[in-house]
């Protein structure tokens, strides 16, 4: 028993070790925006990794609630910091960006079009009632890695329920992660290698009390 949770974590810790996305999987910072219609909720989504920055894929579908999107100045991409002033709801907009949360704190971002690798494929949506959009780098633009690195902003309102997909490339290789909206709020889950490892820690422990 000992030798074949030896290998299995070995080969686990292996896969790990080869992910560009790291830091296990995205995060989500809910962010205080003082422009905020009353009642929603600001949803950062960030990533880490090691590795150089390729395309990115979002879908977000709703049962219920609703997507923020500023009716005047807000766009697929970081709001201009010019306008946040005049404007205070623009900076709670939802988008998606290349490392930043305004115009000039993100890298140029290229919006290609809907997804492709995620099972539901596009047309390219960024509405009230759901998103399904690519992007990536703007020609040119190279990050070779990344902590804490925003990659898209949702604004839900209280609420809002349903699912969450991400296809992220950073290094060549895209890995798909999954997760719910719940009131307003999105979550992933742990990339599948980290919960293995969690599931042969708790095997492991069940195994040395029985011995």
């Amino acid at each position: 028993m000992r030798k074949i949770l030896l290998a299995a974590l070995f080969t686990v810790t292996a896969t790990v070790a080869n992910a560009a996305i790291i830091g296990g999987g995205p995060q989500v910072v809910q962010r205080t925006v003082g422009g905020a219609p009353a009642g929603t909720v600001v949803n950062a989504i960030q990533i880490s990794f090691d590795e150089q920055l390729f395309g990115q894929q979002m879908v977000v579908q709703l049962d219920s609630g609703s997507i923020f999107q500023q009716a005047t100045f807000g766009g697929e991409t970081a709001p201009n910091d010019a306008l946040i002033g005049a404007f205070p709801d623009v900076e709670a907009d939802t988008f998606v960006s290349i490392g930043g949360l305004t115009l000039n704190t993100s890298s140029s971002t290229l919006v290609v079009g809907g997804s492709t690798e995620l099972g539901m494929n596009g047309p390219k949506q960024i509405d009230t009632a759901g998103i399904n959009i690519a992007w990536a780098p703007s020609p040119g633009v190279v990050i070779p890695s990344g902590t804490d690195f925003p990659i898209a902003q949702v604004t839900l309102s209280g609420d809002a329920n349903g699912s969450v997909f991400l296809f992220s490339n950073s290094g060549g290789t895209g890995q798909i992660f999954e997760g719910s909206v719940r009131n307003g709020v999105v979550s992933f889950i742990p990339e599948p290698t980290t919960c293995v490892l969690a599931g042969l820690a708790l095997v492991g422990f069940a195994a040395r009390r029985r011995v």
